[in-house]
């Protein structure tokens, strides 16, 4: 019986009444009166940051962006785990040493064709951020977006 079963699930697959009919289906939210909608291309996104909760965060809101992302810290054992847990490239490089810095780009320019942002968040970290890290992950989404090409470096004043 089960062999007759699966011959009749393979015919109908060749006959193609168990293909999918449409590819992927996309759900549309309403925007919002006054609601701004930013469409971002493929890109990626290097970050260089020591902290692994804000290395976290960042490489989270940037990977929901659909974004390719790589970082770099020293912890092996935080940076596995974020990157794992978050989809990112992980290279266990301290983001003082400038030569290493420059290996992790030109291999990502070989994996990547190119790298389209550099976060630099070395000397911030969670704690001196608080509530606003989330914040702060968001306005580095947003000014990464090729529209906002003017803008060359954020500093940030906190």
């Amino acid at each position: 019986m089960a062999d007759n079963y699966l011959e009749k699930r393979m015919e109908e697959y060749r006959a193609g009444k168990l293909a999918s009919k449409g590819g992927k289906s996309y759900v549309v939210r309403q925007r919002k009166a006054g609601e701004y909608v930013l469409a971002f291309p493929p890109m990626s996104v290097l970050v260089l940051c020591e902290d692994a909760a804000l290395a976290g965060r960042v490489c989270g809101c940037f990977r929901k962006g659909d974004f390719q992302v790589a970082f770099c810290m020293a912890d092996r054992r935080e940076g596995t785990r974020i990157a794992q847990s978050a989809g990112c490239r992980f290279y266990p490089v301290a983001t003082s040493d400038a030569g290493r810095l420059d290996g992790v780009v030109d291999d990502l320019t070989e994996r990547w064709g190119a790298v389209d942002v550099v976060a630099d968040l070395r000397g911030l970290s969670d704690d001196d951020l608080g509530d606003s890290a989330g914040d702060v992950a968001s306005l580095l989404l947003l000014h990464s977006h090729p529209d906002f090409g003017l803008i060359a470096s954020t500093e940030l004043n906190l």
